[in-house]
């Protein structure tokens, strides 16, 4: 099999797409359009956060997962089809519902029936990518560990665009039915719940437990932590979803499930976070990637978010710093997240789409010369700093220091987005630095001039035993 087989056809189209929205996002937030002071129920604000949560980070995952899911079952992709037609109906779903928060906003030429028209579109897609994701899983029985994360967090992205839906529905339907007026006014934390716990921190789980022990050359064995981190999240997130459903729609009092169910998948995360902390003591690249350095950033912003969260709610304001919590896990830690990786990923497709068949016949460039690290590192720099200067802002409701932060973020995003733009498109005729990768060991009697063979043979050793190139 050559080098480049296993390179997901449409991940680099999932990729663009996702910046776009991620950059569109953060001028709605900078123009004032999409306000976090303003109450997440308005209208433009929740523009935003689909722009976000839709647009961003689940095209970011299942363009990740197109890829990532087959190296680690070790098998290929279910269809390479099924990814287009899926971004084909997630696209222009969310852009319906954007007009249809538009028209719920009161703008008289949109109607909110493009709401359930959008959101019946991103669910097809959810569906089916779910559907080639889950497939590749089933004919790759018995799954590694990183790959339970992600069959569960497949459960939870369809309930989320399920109760989705049953929100659209019921903001157009002109007498919407009892179950979706309760599922409105009580369901709202809900959908949070199962959709930034269920479907995208159970990913960011799967997929970092092996990126991470790969990229820093840790070891990744399963711990008693690890399967903990599993049972643990799943089991309290299926608690929590049950008891706000029983506490929903049957009128039960199960405030104590709900409240059992958020402390276990809190704990479930603590045990996650104990091994990436072992990761990152127990490597052998001592080192550090930019990619790296920048994970260890966005987690600890994870970490952060989640104590504030658990403070917040012992002390009964949760309802109060919500918002500026829930800013700091979204942006500062998956989105955070998803942009260091990116800054590893891209580069390496890149690399194997333009480099990797001349493999064997020359020198080639490392994956690390298509990536400039000292121009990208004020990038991520101001990016985090920006994202805890306007988490701050919004918890003291400072509406100037917020719009700064905003403003400082979106430079920041567009900064990284350019060194992601000269990573994708390299000089084909980039000469190999034929440096030693970093953290590797001096070997005795370095030849005066390496053959080319030892070249080639050298690049591939800067980028070992890649998840995303396979074995």
């Amino acid at each position: 099999m050559s080098i480049g087989s296993k390179v997901s056809r449409w991940t680099m189209v999932h990729f663009g797409c996702a910046i776009t929205a991620l950059l569109a996002a953060e001028v709605l937030l900078v123009a004032g359009y999409a306000d976090p002071l303003a109450g997440l129920r308005a209208p433009a604000t929740l523009a935003g956060v689909h722009l976000i949560t839709i647009g961003w980070l689940s095209l970011l995952m299942l363009g990740a997962l197109y890829q990532f899911v087959p190296v680690i079952t070790n098998t290929t992709l279910y269809s390479q089809r099924l990814p287009l037609y899926s971004l084909l109906a997630i696209a222009p779903g969310l852009v319906a519902m954007l007009a249809g928060f538009v028209a719920l906003g009161g703008t008289p030429f949109l109607a909110t029936v493009w709401l359930p028209i959008g959101g019946s579109l991103v669910l097809t897609g959810f569906v089916l990518g779910a559907i080639n994701l889950a497939a590749t899983l089933w004919r790759a029985r018995p799954l590694p560990l990183p790959a339970d994360f992600v069959a569960f967090s497949l459960v939870f992205l369809l309930l989320t665009g399920l109760i989705g839906l049953g929100f659209a529905l019921a903001f157009a339907l002109p007498r919407p039915p009892a179950f979706l007026l309760d599922l409105t006014g009580r369901g709202l934390s809900l959908h949070v719940a199962v959709g930034l716990g269920g479907w995208f921190t159970l990913t960011v789980m799967g997929v970092s437990y092996r990126l991470l022990s790969m990229f820093m050359l840790a070891p990744d064995e399963p711990r008693r932590s690890t399967y903990a981190a599993l049972v643990l999240t799943v089991g309290g997130l299926t608690l929590l979803v049950a008891g706000g459903l029983a506490g929903l729609w049957g009128g039960m009092a199960v405030g104590w499930v709900e409240a059992l169910g958020a402390t276990l998948a809190g704990l479930g995360v603590i045990c996650y976070l104990a091994d990436i902390i072992e990761f990152y003591r127990a490597r052998k690249r001592r080192q550090l990637e930019l990619n790296s350095v920048t994970a260890a950033a966005a987690l600890t912003l994870i970490a952060l978010a989640l104590v504030l969260a658990a403070l917040a709610m012992a002390w009964g304001v949760l309802g109060r710093f919500a918002g500026a919590i829930g800013y700091l896990f979204v942006f500062g830690g998956l989105s955070g997240l998803g942009l260091s990786q990116l800054y590893k990923i891209v580069p390496f497709l890149t690399w194997l789409e333009v480099f990797g068949k001349r493999l064997g016949k020359g020198p080639v460039p490392r994956v690390q010369d298509l990536v400039n690290e000292r121009r990208a590192r004020p990038g991520f720099a101001l990016y985090f700093a920006a994202t805890v200067l306007a988490s701050a802002a919004l918890a003291c409701a400072q509406p100037v220091l917020w719009k700064i932060a905003a403003a400082l973020q979106l430079v920041a995003t567009v900064l990284i987005t350019i060194e992601l733009w000269r990573a994708r498109h390299p000089d084909p005729n980039t000469k190999s630095s034929l440096v030693r990768p970093p953290g590797m060991p001096s070997p005795p009697g370095k030849p005066k001039t390496p053959s080319p063979m030892a070249a080639a043979a050298a690049t591939l050793a800067s980028s070992p035993s890649h998840p995303i190139q396979g074995e």
